[in-house]
């Protein structure tokens, strides 16, 4: 059962920060003509690839991995001081969308396997 609870948890983790990083991608949309406005970005996946390194080498896991937001760095700015894309945001809004609708149907699967294991199936 051990198992079932991991990747239930891991899902639900995977699941917050897809729901974190809408809200950051719809305020960098929401501010794509604010002057001096600055890109917006949720970062998780790679902290989250650290713990489970760590995990892997037997080592004490710690605090778990948490999501950061921050400035994106690298990106051109135009006139305005801005250096959101509305293309490109459009393009990250889609793809955390179908990640969440991917989590999400994960997640119906590890209950779908509890519920027969309770069940005895």
């Amino acid at each position: 059962m051990a198992l079932f609870n991991n990747n239930f948890d891991m899902l639900s983790r995977l699941l917050s920060a897809a729901e974190q990083r809408q809200q950051v991608i719809s305020h960098n949309i929401a501010n794509v003509n604010t002057p001096h406005y600055q890109r917006l970005e949720l970062r998780f996946e790679d902290a989250l690839a650290e713990e489970i390194q760590r995990q892997r080498r037997g080592h004490s896991v710690g605090r778990p991995a948490e999501t950061s937001i921050g400035l994106t760095p690298g990106l051109a700015t135009r006139a305005d001081g801005n250096n959101v894309d509305i293309d490109k945001e459009i393009g990250q809004l889609n793809k955390n969308a179908l990640l969440q609708q991917t989590y999400l149907q994960l997640m119906g699967t590890e209950i779908e396997q509890m519920r027969r294991a309770m069940q005895g199936q």
